[in-house]
């Protein structure tokens, strides 16, 4: 897919219909390409003389070769993008029970003084969300230079990954009632179950950490004095980073509370094992008096007593009975039981 943007006479960006490459005019500020066919490919190609990286690439850039100008000046950016990944659901599972898994993919921006080249496998909301605010631009940013649809696609990034992390401190306060209530705990909550979204939530803020600090070397990188050629953005760029630098603490600080819950539910799971296994082990100590007695009784001798009779039985087994309700009794008073 090929989506293309100009900019307006008040610097907002609009679509472009794009049927082929001469459709591919000089005016056009942004080339959004999402996973492109050879064709979309060849007429970015012919239209501006401009090679794209394949989408096999990305994923074997050597963290090296990330972000870079090359000879002819064009500045080239390998940047990666967090997803919350709905494509693991199971059957006949409500999306509101289902496990949102979180997927990391690599986006390319190619940045010429003209205007710029973006390379990604699929859809990423911080893109959808950066397009809507363009198109309305309430800061007023002129984006016929291109160099603003960089930093703006970069603060998009930003803005998803900070709603990622507020979701996930929800979803730590809604797990720390459930864990930390000892009666919804014991009567409905399910400890493995648990366990399991604690470690989806761990595994989304391990790769939320990964995205922001790709992102803090993006930006010290463009804040380099020849990266972008110019002054006027760098206000912009400290203020991302000083962003970013907050969301690294919040996420680290999240990691510890996923960390703290994990330790926490895993420790109710070995109580409740704990407790079951004393349980089975307490329960052959009070059958064994009566077993040992009947055993005695059931012996070939007759020098027993209570051996004979016919209230012989009625005797031994009130015996029996003494001797499993005793221990019973005591178990309950030393709180065994």
């Amino acid at each position: 897919m090929l989506e293309a943007f100009y900019a307006t006479e008040r610097g907002s960006l609009e679509d472009a219909t794009i049927n082929g490459d001469f459709d591919l005019h000089p005016d056009l500020v942004w080339l959004d390409l999402i996973a492109p066919s050879q064709e979309e490919q060849q007429w970015i190609l012919d239209a501006y003389d401009q090679n794209m990286p394949t989408l096999k690439s990305l994923e074997d850039i050597s963290s090296s070769a990330r972000f870079y100008r090359d000879d002819d000046g064009i500045l080239h950016i390998s940047t990666y993008f967090l997803t919350k990944n709905k494509n693991f659901q199971v059957d006949g599972e409500t999306e509101e029970n289902s496990s949102i898994l979180a997927t990391v993919q690599t986006v390319a921006f190619i940045l010429h003084k003209e205007r710029l080249f973006t390379l990604r496998g699929e859809k990423l909301v911080a893109f959808r969300a950066f397009r809507a605010r363009a198109r309305r631009n309430d800061y007023e940013i002129d984006y016929k230079d291109p160099t603003w649809i960089l930093l703006g696609l970069l603060e998009a990034k930003l803005d998803e990954l900070a709603d990622i992390l507020e979701d996930i401190h929800k979803d730590l306060e809604k797990y720390s009632t459930e864990v930390l209530n000892n009666r919804h705990r014991e009567m409905i909550l399910d400890l493995d179950d648990m366990i399991t979204r604690l470690a989806q939530l761990e595994d989304m803020l391990g790769k939320a950490q990964l995205c922001l600090i790709d992102l803090r070397r993006v930006l010290t990188f463009l804040s380099r004095p020849r990266a972008l050629g110019s002054h006027i953005y760098d206000a912009d760029i400290r203020e991302l980073s000083e962003d970013v630098r907050s969301l690294v603490e919040h996420d680290a600080f999240l990691f510890q509370k996923v960390r703290f819950l994990l330790d926490t539910t895993s420790g109710f799971i070995n109580t409740e094992q704990n407790d079951t296994i004393r349980r089975f082990s307490i329960l052959p100590s009070m059958l064994a008096p009566p077993m040992l007695i009947a055993s005695i009784y059931g012996m070939n001798t007759d020098v027993l007593p209570f051996a004979h009779g016919t209230t012989s039985f009625v005797i031994v087994s009130f015996i029996l009975i003494a001797f499993l309700v005793g221990p019973m009794i005591y178990f309950r008073w030393k709180k065994w039981i």
